[in-house]
């Protein structure tokens, strides 16, 4: 048996302490030496065990942290990527109407004119109402609105595409282009 003694100036010296030196000892038992080691080695293997212990405790707490740190950082990568692939998605819808929209248009030339009239009903009390369409539309607009409104001064505009119109008077301006209208429409679902 071995155990450790601490002299006074923080020095630690062993001492070994042997069965039959202890017996040498004066009213020490064979006995009395093994409850001595007993008791000595149950107090150093809770010891070890304590400092086990926290030891154990101090590495389990690292990777506990590694793994939240590694977790939290996951979570935000993931919800940024969600968000990108809504913004994605949404603009690709966006698109995908805008092309449904200007096949529809281009299909059905009764559909700019209905629409011009919705925008014109809204500003009939206005002074100098012009309306401008697309060079395609033209014609066939400028037709429907005579028809209902001659006062009403139907402009072609080289610069809007087939299904676009604007309307312009004296008190206000409609943008009636499908990308306006799309973008608008845009700008609300992406919270821009």
């Amino acid at each position: 048996m071995s155990s450790r003694i601490i002299r006074g100036d923080g020095r630690v010296q062993k001492l070994k302490v042997s069965a039959p030196a202890a017996a040498n000892i004066p009213g020490a038992s064979q006995e009395h030496v093994m409850d001595v080691e007993k008791q000595a080695f149950e107090q150093g293997y809770a010891e070890g065990e304590r400092i086990g212990k926290q030891m154990g405790e101090k590495m389990v707490e690292t990777v506990v942290k590694r793994y939240d740190s590694g977790i939290a950082k996951l979570a935000g990568e993931h919800k940024s990527l969600v968000e990108a692939m809504e913004e994605q998605t949404v603009r690709m819808a966006l698109e995908i109407s805008r092309k449904i929209v200007q096949r529809e248009l281009t299909m059905d030339p009764d559909l700019v004119a209905a629409l011009a009239s919705v925008a014109l009903k809204r500003v009939l009390s206005h002074q100098s109402i012009t309306l401008r369409v697309s060079r395609q539309d033209f014609e066939h607009v400028r037709a429907a609105v005579t028809a209902a409104n001659p006062a009403i001064s139907v402009k072609d505009d080289a610069t809007l595409e087939r299904g676009d119109f604007v309307v312009d008077t004296a008190q206000t301006h409609l943008d009636g282009r499908v990308a306006s209208q799309i973008e608008t429409i845009g700008r609300v679902l992406l919270d821009e």
